[in-house]
């Protein structure tokens, strides 16, 4: 009966061959779910430097559960949980930065033999590490549009290979399910801390007990802003890398809006007021896309090589990537 209880002391990794008996000795000694939480992201960011992020999907997945329990979105979470949560809203969006790179490096076996395509990798690879450094030394509104342009990047990884073998590889394809499992968590921790979510800083969202009066207000806002973005979509030609990714962003946060309206109506205010804080930020994320596409890609596609002179080449359909997908 020691040795799980030891295994969990010494805090063995995920890879492990003790990490079996760590779980365990956490059940032995009943750990709390806000500990568990703080032990599944620990665990898994400890996976993503390590290279192993892909393989490790299932405790961020678990991470993702606990967070619902420990804060879940129609009730006021806490305070220590939301604390936490805080100060991991950083590093979430460093490990999407890291695992881009480990699913970019596992590309180069892919791309080897094709002439021109391995230089456009290799500069894939430095354009993800000068976004890093920038992701370091930034503000929460530089970070914010430093993942739109780490999404702009990935997406030509994506068309890059399936290019070269007309479906991507399953190891591929899973980075993309992992991020858009971390692009909801930092969302899901955004509307509880406010970082950067949501409506402008100086429309403070109100208290719950105000929703009733307030909802109507902020539908009207939201379908303000998605006129504007919808005009912004129309300027970018269709076939132009990032446009998809946008629309697809555009169409989650008119859904999302939709879910609210529903919950509203059912006398469900607090957590109508959530899933429409959620709709703003998945309408923010396609409006940094559109910006990132005009300001900063027409930049990036001369350093990575011929086979981007291509962008409008349709890509076969991969497997399905969920409710999130690009």
């Amino acid at each position: 009966m020691a040795t799980p209880l030891i295994a969990d002391a010494i805090g063995a990794p995920p890879d492990s061959p003790l990490y079996g008996l760590k779980r365990l000795g956490e059940k032995m000694r009943l750990a709390s779910d806000e500990e568990q939480m703080q032990r599944r992201w620990e665990e898994y960011s400890q996976m993503v430097n390590r290279g192993k992020g892909l393989e490790y999907v299932a405790l961020l997945e678990e991470f993702r559960e606990k967070v619902k329990m420990v804060a879940p979105a129609d009730v006021e979470a806490k305070t220590g949980a939301v604390q936490w949560l805080q100060t991991q809203m950083p590093g979430i969006g460093l490990v999407e930065l890291k695992l881009a790179q480990e699913c970019t490096i596992r590309s180069r076996k892919y791309v080897e033999n094709h002439p021109g395509f391995p230089e456009g990798l290799e500069n894939i690879i430095r354009i993800l590490q000068d976004l890093e450094q920038q992701y370091q030394n930034g503000t929460d509104e530089s970070r914010e549009n430093i993942l739109a342009q780490l999404r702009l990047v990935m997406e030509q990884l994506r068309m890059m290979i399936a290019q070269l073998r007309g479906q991507l590889p399953g190891e591929l394809g899973r980075y993309f399910d992992i991020d858009n499992l971390l692009t909801d968590t930092r969302i899901d921790l955004g509307l509880h801390i406010g970082g950067g979510f949501g409506p402008p800083i100086d429309n403070r969202w109100p208290h719950p007990e105000n929703a009733a009066e307030s909802f109507s207000e902020w539908l009207e806002k939201f379908n303000a802003r998605v006129a504007e973005v919808q005009e912004k979509l129309e300027e970018v030609p269709e076939n132009t890398p990032g446009r998809e990714m946008a629309e697809s962003q555009l169409q989650m946060a008119i859904q999302l809006r939709d879910d609210a309206i529903v919950e509203n109506s059912a006398g469900n205010l607090t957590k109508a007021l959530f899933t429409l804080r959620a709709a703003f930020a998945r309408l923010d994320c396609a409006s940094r896309i559109l910006e990132q596409v005009t300001d900063w890609l027409p930049g990036l596609l001369p350093r990575l090589g011929p086979w981007a002179n291509f962008p409008s080449r349709k890509i076969p359909a991969g497997p399905p990537m969920g409710p999130w997908s690009w």
